[in-house]
């Protein structure tokens, strides 16, 4: 679970402190910096898995956009990001191979920087990483508005470590990652023309708390939900767990049933209380196309996927992600209203809340995976529909002037709304942008 984000030089972002909680929503108009704030995510997730290349290749724009202007108009040099995250208490490799941790509240650190290599070209390379134990005293999550249960905090928050567990240091004049001992000997990499991070590199559980943290990171997904792929068959032999485009869909429900007889039922319930009428949800196969398919069947009869409304396929998608047993991580979601009639949007949000992480909620021994969801909304409906005002964190736009030169530059902000008065004045704002805004 990601519970607070640092960011410094990426895009519209300087000096960026966010904290999150197993639910937030990111209210704002368009273009402050809400989807530049899942774009980081994205790419911190991608920096765990692949080398930087690939990771900003993925992104909008070229890499050298994606680092900050400066107040003389040129573009910084170096980009930087720390998270503080919650891993799950037992860590389970690809191999089946379990162990329990001892630390479970982590930080991790990142510093990203442009080079000149050889010929003038342009290349980027980490310089500096870090991943450290965060303390019981220094802990924000125990201090913070969340206030966690006891009970969650015995079965979750472990705080054992003291040492780190990487960090970038001078080695003989050379700077070196080194990976200290977890279980195991430690490790050093020169640092000094690194293509990729340390973490992506972790792919065992020799070193347990690392592979840990980089398996959290890996699971933070950015769902972008094509009503058109929604809507098509799945093949048989499509991924068991859903795309971002959700053009699965139905192969994934097919798994889902099919290892736990039920579970559709219980999708179609909470699909119901958003989508009223709709009785069931059924998904069958074809065998002659090797393809599943899948059908909604309401008061007046089924509705196959291909005339479902795009509002419905929307929603029927997230709760298949969020009813799946497999599922794990951060689901970054933009948008949530649409397609959703007013009235409906509190029993989404209400329903997808249920389905997520609670800091509040008994424990037991052998806990739930960590599941958490971001969401970012330019609707002054959603900001109606919320009731927790620790869910809600307003987006805008400051100016900064340089005091040397003058110049002015603009920066993303996010506020927590802290009362009424904020509440209210951020609900007039929303709705005045709205109405000049075709989109």
């Amino acid at each position: 679970m990601l519970t607070r984000i640092e960011i410094n030089g990426f895009k519209t972002f300087e000096e960026f402190s966010l904290d999150l909680a197993p639910l937030l929503v990111v209210l704002g108009p368009n273009a402050v910096g809400k989807s530049n704030l899942f774009d980081a995510i994205r790419l911190l997730s991608r920096l765990a898995e692949t080398d930087l290349a690939t990771a900003f290749k993925e992104m909008r724009g070229q890499p050298h956009e994606l680092f900050r202007t400066q107040p003389d108009g040129t573009i910084a040099s170096k980009m930087s990001f720390a998270v503080e995250v919650l891993v799950d208490p037992v860590v389970r490799s690809g191999w089946g191979e379990e162990k329990k941790l001892t630390q479970t509240r982590i930080r991790y650190e990142l510093v990203i920087e442009r080079k000149k290599i050889e010929g003038g070209r342009e290349k980027i390379f980490v310089v500096e990483e870090k991943a450290a134990p965060i303390r019981a005293s220094e802990d924000r999550l125990k201090k913070g508005r969340q206030n966690p249960s006891k009970s969650f905090r015995r079965s979750h928050l472990k705080y054992a470590r003291v040492s780190s567990f990487l960090e970038t240091v001078d080695d003989a004049g050379k700077p070196t990652f080194e990976i200290h001992q977890d279980q195991s000997h430690g490790r050093k990499r020169p640092a000094t023309a690194a293509e990729r991070t340390v973490l992506s590199s972790i792919t065992s559980i020799e070193f347990a708390h690392l592979f840990a943290l980089g398996e959290e990171m890996r699971s933070w997904k950015l769902v972008q939900l094509d009503p058109f792929s929604l809507r098509r068959p799945s093949p048989m032999n499509a991924p068991d767990t859903l795309l971002p485009d959700g053009s699965n869909i139905a192969a994934v429900l097919a798994r889902i049933e099919g290892e736990n007889q039920g579970s559709l039922a219980e999708i179609a319930r909470d699909l119901a209380e958003v989508i009223p009428g709709v009785a069931s949800l059924r998904v069958f196969d074809d065998p002659a196309n090797h393809e599943y398919q899948m059908e909604l069947i309401a008061r007046h009869g089924p509705i196959h996927a291909r005339v479902a409304s795009d509002g419905t396929l929307r929603v029927l998608a997230l709760l298949t992600l969020l009813h799946d047993p497999r599922h794990r991580g951060l689901i970054c979601f933009e948008e949530p209203e649409n397609g959703i009639h007013p009235a409906r949007l509190k029993a989404l949000i209400q329903i997808l809340k249920s389905l997520l992480t609670s800091f509040e909620d008994e424990c037991d021994e052998d806990p739930e995976p960590l599941s958490q969801m971001l969401l970012a909304s330019h609707s002054p409906v959603v900001l109606s529909a919320l009731q927790d005002e620790n869910a809600i964190v307003f987006a805008d736009v400051t100016t900064i002037v340089d005091p040397s030169s003058g110049t002015m530059r603009p920066r993303t902000r996010m506020r927590l709304l802290p009362d009424g008065l904020f509440r209210r004045e951020a609900q007039a704002y929303l709705e005045t942008v709205g109405k000049g805004d075709p989109a």
